[in-house]
């Protein structure tokens, strides 16, 4: 029997998905997540809701409990009940509770047999090092429901997609005079919306780094808008550049994807995805 699929949230990510959107908000008490979940009887269920800020994260700075309790409470809430009903929980969250270089380095050798340091990337299992409010609300979500039985978090970063939505990373650079060249992972969104159906085929639980295999930066993004929109500028500038103009400090990171690939699934190598997501953005 084929499994009813229900969203919550009416954001980017879930634009991106054809299943049955139920709520774009949910008010936050079991009563009310009881009430829902016993009108649609989902089997599944992916809880797209999240605060990330308007215009950005800064704004979770200031607004502290609407964002704990959206990224954090509300995701516990529904893990327990969703758990009590034996429904599967979809939790889309983030990658960016991770800063700067992971504690998986190795060390080899070139040809000129120069010392190449290689950065593996943050592991799901990797404690987290969260600056920002919102990644720590984010990852104390993580720490709350990732180990239940009836829940898969998929953690995503730098969402990019053809859609013209100011959630889209091409959207939020292409406003931007200046950009960081430093390596991110990144995630595109139609890679995403592919492996949602596969936890689902699958029933998989537990978390995932859910980012294309190879790290971009912002700079090669707006080289590669640029081909297309011509006259745009925008100059390169380093990490303590970016801190004197932002409030919350930014997370730069690289997510290992090796527990993604042991299950066979394949993402998109990640310079196609940008010239794909590009080229159709800009048509």
């Amino acid at each position: 029997m084929k499994n009813k699929v229900s969203v919550l949230g009416s954001g980017f990510v879930s634009s991106h998905l054809n299943y049955n959107k139920i709520l774009d908000r949910l008010d936050l008490s079991e009563i009310n997540i009881e009430s829902l979940i016993n009108k649609n009887k989902p089997d599944i269920l992916i809880n797209c809701i999240g605060k990330t800020g308007r215009p950005n994260i800064d704004s979770c700075e200031n607004e502290k409990e609407i964002t704990s309790a959206t990224n954090t409470a509300l995701p516990i809430l529904l893990a327990k009940v969703c758990e009590k009903h034996s429904i599967k929980l979809i939790q889309i969250n983030s990658g960016c509770i991770y800063f700067g270089e992971s504690p998986n380095i190795i060390e080899y050798k070139d040809s000129d047999d120069k010392i190449i340091k290689k950065d593996l990337g943050w592991r799901e299992d990797d404690f987290a090092n969260p600056k920002s409010f919102y990644s720590k609300t984010k990852y104390a979500c993580d720490l709350s429901i990732g180990d239940m039985g009836n829940v898969a978090i998929l953690r995503i970063r730098m969402p990019i997609s053809e859609q013209k939505s100011e959630r889209n990373l091409i959207s939020k650079l292409k406003k931007y005079k200046q950009v960081i060249d430093i390596p991110n992972s990144m995630t595109y969104i139609n890679d995403l919306v592919k492996f949602i159906d596969f936890v689902i085929n699958k029933n998989l639980s537990g978390i995932y780094h859910v980012t294309n295999p190879e790290p971009m930066t912002a700079a090669q993004i707006m080289k590669e808008y640029k081909k297309y929109i011509k006259s745009h500028l925008f100059e390169i500038i380093d990490e303590s550049e970016l801190d004197k103009i932002t409030k919350a400090k930014r997370s730069n990171c690289i997510l290992n994807t090796d527990r993604l690939k042991s299950t066979g699934f394949v993402m998109t190598p990640s310079e196609v995805a940008i010239q794909s997501c590009v080229k159709e953005y800009c048509s």
